[in-house]
């Protein structure tokens, strides 16, 4: 799930705790422990405004793990069509940040209190600021390590041009690109 801004994940987290006990239909408990996901996008392309999706055994089917612990995927780019009022109205304020509903408004007011707690907002990431980090420095050691390895074969190069008495060539490698190329295939390094 990628989010554009950071205000949609405190959404998600205040969504996630007002969420966490009214799990079933008109808000009774539920006995199970759901690992939800709440995206933006529809993740399994159907329409659906969510999906249960209970673990199953790979090689038998039939056969349910039965572990209590199914993944409830929210898609709150089908908001509209829930039939439940409630999840509508989450959908619609994951969605759109609007909140019309009492679950929204209360949700909204958590959002509001952890936007106050700067500790918690420098703490907390987006997966997409997390990513681009990464990204980052995935980047630089990527980079290094072709400074490196230029470095490394450069001085092969100049190393083997010095010792065929080609000075002449050395210089011309270390000048342009296309010289350094052609004496690397000659070369062979």
């Amino acid at each position: 799930m990628i989010l554009r801004n950071f205000k949609a994940v405190r959404r998600q987290w205040c969504l996630f705790a007002a969420l966490r006990l009214r799990l079933g239909r008109r808000g009774e408990r539920v006995g199970t422990f759901p690992r939800h996901f709440f995206c933006r996008h529809d993740a399994y392309g159907k329409g659906d405004p969510a999906y249960v999706i209970e673990r199953r055994c790979g090689a038998h089917p039939d056969l349910a793990v039965g572990d209590a612990s199914p993944w409830v995927v929210l898609n709150a780019s089908a908001w509209e069509a829930s039939a439940d009022p409630g999840l509508r109205d989450v959908l619609r304020y994951l969605r759109t940040g609007e909140a019309e509903g009492p679950l929204s408004s209360e949700i909204d007011a958590l959002v509001g209190v952890f936007n106050e707690d700067r500790e918690w907002v420098d703490r907390v990431l987006t997966y997409e600021q997390e990513t681009k980090m990464r990204c980052r420095r995935a980047r630089e050691e990527g980079r290094e390590e072709g400074r490196e390895e230029g470095e490394a074969w450069l001085g092969a190069l100049i190393g083997a041009l010095l010792a065929d008495g080609r000075s002449e060539d050395v210089a011309a490698a270390v000048e342009g690109k296309v010289r350094r190329e052609e004496l690397y295939a000659e070369l062979g390094i």
